[in-house]
């Protein structure tokens, strides 16, 4: 009589195993499903069954990799971060941070913007205004990108290309919000060429971030 095939602890942990590469672009499919709907319908607008749909996989198969459409957008935000991030790592082990500065953060803002979704930004943005856990997310990652540009501001000025006279905290809170808001008008002007304006971008970075000669008071002196 034959017995049943046999099996054993190893072969069903098999079963479970999960692929990482797997894994990972399951979860892209859902950030890039979850960003359509969230474009169309707004955050609150966008239903789970929404998002099930135009990700092609059931809602519990999504709470699976995300417990809340709060943790979907932290994942956005931490897409759209990774760009940033990677900018400040390269200015930081720049020779001279105010010319690298100005010969790329133009360039990478308008690549930036030809990949990021302002449209996308300006939701997730209003919905930080009336959502506190949606705003703690956002506050949370835009601390790490200025904290980041914090450190290179620093070592600019021990470079002695950008003036030691600025405070760095005001100073990244001020560039931050230049960059941001660049790239976030395009999604009431998607005309808006900023190629165009990158020499200008370049100009600016330099008459403002330049060391000034000992009889110029700094800004806020």
């Amino acid at each position: 009589m034959a017995g049943k095939r046999p099996t054993g602890n190893s072969e069903e942990k098999a079963s479970r195993r999960i692929d990482p590469a797997r894994a990972e672009s399951r979860r892209q499919q859902i950030l890039d499903a979850a960003a359509a709907c969230f474009r169309r319908h707004g955050f609150r607008g966008a239903s789970m069954s929404e998002l099930s749909a135009c990700a092609g996989m059931s809602t519990g198969h999504i709470y699976h990799y995300f417990k809340s459409k709060e943790a979907i957008v932290e994942a956005i935000v931490e897409r759209c971060q990774q760009q940033g991030l990677a900018l400040i790592e390269n200015l930081k082990a720049a020779d001279d941070i105010l010319q690298t500065m100005i010969a790329e953060v133009g360039n990478a803002m308008a690549e930036m913007a030809k990949t990021a979704d302002p449209g996308l930004v300006l939701e997730i943005m209003a919905e930080a205004s009336r959502n506190p856990v949606v705003a703690e997310i956002v506050r949370t990652k835009e601390a790490i990108i200025r904290r980041g540009l914090e450190e290179v501001l620093i070592a600019g000025q021990k470079q002695g290309s950008i003036d030691p006279g600025y405070d760095v905290t005001l100073l990244s809170r001020l560039l931050s919000a230049l960059f941001d808001g660049l790239s976030l008008r395009r999604a009431i002007s998607p005309d808006l060429d900023l190629d165009a304006l990158n020499p200008l971008h370049g100009e600016l970075l330099r008459r403002f971030l330049s060391p000034r000669p000992p009889s110029c008071a700094t800004p806020g002196e």
